[in-house]
């Protein structure tokens, strides 16, 4: 729900965050290159509202958790939040499918780990995500210190879900 009490219009977040990361400036740093939200599992599913099938935690994909997690908040938060959410979830994934290629040395043999792998792994990906591919690439355009300062809020908050969710036995260890 927004901060008016009305629901939150997914579609035109989805649109706006999709044309944002994979029609802006650093769309050559990504690992997938859909043309259209729909081509992305996780936001054909937002738009469409989708029930996934029921299956055991342990056998769901990375694509999966992700678009799971979404549904669980986007009823609880506003448009802004939400909407870095999104873009937090995309990036992780893209990172995350970036990080399982690196040494793939031909395009042709390269693939897409999330959706075929689990998210148990996922913790461990943190520091990469925030440290390397986000720092890299300027943040992919999220200039506002706020916001970035906010995403590390999510990954803990992302990284506690998938372990109390039991999508993930690893639990996200924070340095003192």
């Amino acid at each position: 729900m927004s901060e008016e009490g009305t629901l939150l219009n997914i579609k035109n977040i989805v649109e706006n965050v999709f044309n944002f990361i994979y029609k802006g400036n650093y769309a050559d740093k990504l690992f997938s290159k859909p043309e259209k939200c729909e081509d992305n599992f996780i936001l054909n599913n937002l738009i469409n509202d989708e029930k996934l099938p029921l299956k055991p935690k342990n056998e769901k994909t990375c694509d999966e958790a992700f678009y799971e997690y979404l549904s669980t908040f986007k009823s609880k938060t506003n448009e802004k939040y939400f909407t870095l959410l999104l873009k937090f979830i995309l990036l992780f994934r893209e990172c995350y499918d970036v990080h399982k290629n690196k040494n793939v040395l031909k395009e042709e043999d390269k693939q897409q780990y999330t959706n075929k792998f689990t998210p148990e792994e996922l913790p461990e990906l943190c520091n990469e995500f925030y440290g390397n591919f986000l720092d890299e690439n300027n943040f992919f355009g999220i200039n506002d210190q706020d916001d970035r300062n906010e995403i590390i809020d999510i990954i803990q908050h992302f990284c506690m879900w998938l372990y109390k969710n039991d999508f993930t036995k690893s639990k996200l260890t924070l340095a003192g």
